[in-house]
């Protein structure tokens, strides 16, 4: 043994790693060729390239497993934390997405999850229902996915649904139009990388985990797709650099993920993160749908401290004024605590969100109103309530820049 003191040694090789992060924790949801080493309808988690190929060691899987290694975590840190939940190679996209089986991962990880994909791979006999542009699957699976956020979100544990186009055909006007629709919790991926749709998913997948939960996974400055260079990047089998804009905007104006080369660079670029909802949702996007989902999940937390908790009220039954601006100072700390960056800063650095407790029901009515609260009492010796209400300011999407070009004298 040597004498006391200290040693120091230099790591190499940690430069560019990024290191994994509780936003983007998530759950794949697969209909598999063979059961994995865990057995079928089992929750197990794989954090590495190394984990998933112990995981789905059968050669029965060796497609499953390339859309993990060459999809997921070619975008995604390993060391960051996906839960698995293989079903049998029969089921189908809509019967993954069934609470019944997504809750065998949500339940345990008690609310850790943020984003679920769900893919199959069916045997190679299947023959898809090709309906409105897709396999009827998908559009019946992205019912069931809305389904189950909604689910999550009323037990304050909101998600984030993605779900494989499966056998696109690569023409937009016969495509179900999602504008339309009120799925803001879920996104179809609509192109195959090697000609698998599952693949393309997780690569999308792996992206939203490895960037920060306010950025578009579009974003270029973000760079392309790591994306083999030998895999074809195509949408209805149509290699993407042969398709026309027509068919780029067609799949857009109908709200499905798209990708697209980069004109700063070699490779693929995601076209957007638009959800499946009109683009006057404001949540009509993954970005905004995250940040939103992380207000959500920091308010509960904060608040649920203080139910059937004692406080002084005043002689008209309302809770003390001082209480009310010590509860509004809770959630506004642990935002900027848990949450920087996610949303607009103020002048002084801080992030822009805004509490309001217990508002005058006169100066804002339309809070009240459009929460669906007609006549607030305010007296919590009555009532028993209390009205918390918590709004951010997003981060802008430099989504569309105008440039005008011309020639004068100066």
């Amino acid at each position: 043994m040597a004498r006391p003191g200290t040693d120091i040694a230099l790591m190499n090789g940690q430069l560019g790693i990024t290191p994994p992060s509780e936003f983007g924790t998530s759950l794949l949801m697969v209909a598999a060729p063979a059961a994995p080493t865990a057995g079928y309808g089992t929750m197990f988690i794989i954090k590495s390239k190394a984990d998933a190929k112990t995981a789905f060691a059968n050669s029965g899987n060796a497609g499953l497993l390339k859309a993990i290694v060459s999809g997921f975590f070619a975008e995604a840190p390993e060391g960051n934390t996906l839960y698995v939940v293989a079903m049998a190679q029969t089921t189908t996209l809509t019967q993954l997405a069934d609470a019944a089986n997504v809750e065998k991962a949500l339940i345990p990880a008690k609310g850790a999850i943020r984003m679920v994909a769900f893919i199959k791979y069916p045997a190679g006999s299947y023959a898809p229902t090709v309906t409105n542009g897709f396999d009827a699957d998908v559009h019946t699976a992205v019912t069931a996915a809305q389904a189950l956020a909604n689910t999550w979100l009323a037990k304050k544990k909101p998600i984030r649904c993605f779900i494989q186009g499966f056998a696109c055909t690569g023409a937009p006007a016969a495509a179900l139009d999602y504008a339309v629709t009120t799925n803001r919790n879920c996104f179809v991926v609509a192109p195959e990388v090697a000609l698998d749709g599952g693949l393309s998913t997780l690569l999308f997948l792996g992206r939203a985990v490895k960037v920060n939960p306010q950025q578009n996974v579009g974003r270029i400055l973000s760079g392309s797709l790591n994306i083999d260079p030998t895999f074809s990047v195509t949408i209805g089998s149509v290699n993407i650099e042969s398709l026309s804009d027509t068919i780029l905007d067609g799949y857009f104006a109908k709200r499905y993920i798209t990708f697209e080369p980069n004109k700063a660079s070699s490779g693929f670029v995601i076209s957007d993160d638009i959800a499946l909802v009109a683009g006057t949702d404001d949540y009509n996007n993954l970005a905004y749908g995250r940040v939103s989902d992380n207000l959500i999940r920091i308010a509960d937390r904060v608040y649920y401290l203080q139910v059937k908790n004692d406080v002084d009220v005043d002689e008209d039954g309302r809770i003390d004024m001082v209480i009310e601006k010590a509860l509004e100072n809770k959630i506004i700390d642990a935002v900027n605590q848990e949450m920087g960056g996610q949303l607009s800063s103020n002048r002084d650095g801080t992030a822009s969100v805004v509490c309001r407790i217990n508002p005058d029901p006169v100066l804002f009515a339309s809070l009240y109103s459009d929460n669906n609260i007609n006549t607030p009492n305010l007296n919590l010796l009555q009532a028993g309530k209390l009205y918390v209400f918590v709004t951010g300011r997003p981060k802008g999407c430099l989504r569309n820049i105008s440039i005008y070009i011309g020639y004068g004298l100066n």
